[in-house]
């Protein structure tokens, strides 16, 4: 019998190269909803201990089938993020994945869902997906990251902002439709405008200076132990 995905919700992070309006058909035909979720080290830390914790047991699983056997590990979903000079940045990077079939439901920041929505990177999102454990001969055993909802906090979405015109906040008339219309920069396409490309230089805050994080260092090793 298939082991069952642990379900779990993510605290809020910065979305990257979100496909979770429509699903990116690049490397295949029948399509992936994905987005990478980037978190301050110290939020994302009990998630990562829960991954691993799912992982070490889909291996010790795989173990016996192989009768002690060594098998193949595969790579995590996460990754320590770093900066241009090959720096930590203090902020870990989820990679979230699903099939076409299985689109994800989107709420706003007060829970209503969200219809046709366009979102870009650099939003803040919350994600509920689950760890599901896995295992095949080419790639080994592991465990990877599933999309089942996402919780949008900060919404940046496709189309041009005002500030990119000069335009700063003034008083005076607000638009209050649920689906205000925005000027299209045709200098935008509409792959980009998908979030594929040209990502925002957007990152999770932290409340600490980024420094080498043994912590997290020891959290990814324990992935190699399995």
């Amino acid at each position: 019998m298939a082991e069952q995905p642990i379900t779990f919700t993510t605290p809020k992070g910065v979305a990257q190269y979100p496909w979770l309006s429509k699903p990116d058909t690049k490397f295949s035909e029948e399509g992936e909803y994905k987005v990478n979720l980037i978190l301050p080290k110290q939020d994302a830390i009990p998630v990562l201990k829960q991954i691993n914790q799912v992982f070490a047991e889909n291996v010790e699983r795989e173990l016996k089938k192989a009768n002690g056997k060594e098998i193949k590990k595969a790579p995590p979903p996460y990754s320590e993020e770093f900066d241009e000079a090959g720096q930590p940045t203090g902020n870990v990077i989820l990679r979230f994945k699903s099939k076409a079939a299985y689109k994800p439901s989107i709420f706003d920041s007060k829970g209503m869902p969200m219809v046709d929505s366009n979102i870009w990177g650099g939003s803040e999102i919350k994600i509920n997906g689950s760890i599901a454990p896995y295992y095949t001969s080419l790639i080994g055993a592991g465990v990877a990251l599933r999309l089942r909802a996402v919780q949008v906090i900060k919404y940046v979405q496709g189309g041009a902002d005002a500030n990119r015109f000069g335009f700063a906040e003034e008083d005076g008339y607000v638009h209050t439709e649920s689906a205000p219309q925005t000027f299209e920069d045709t200098s935008i396409s509409a792959e980009t405008s998908l979030g594929d490309t040209a990502e925002p230089t957007v990152r999770a805050e932290t409340t600490i200076p980024p420094q080498p994080a043994d912590d997290l260092s020891d959290i990814i090793n324990q992935w190699a132990k399995g």
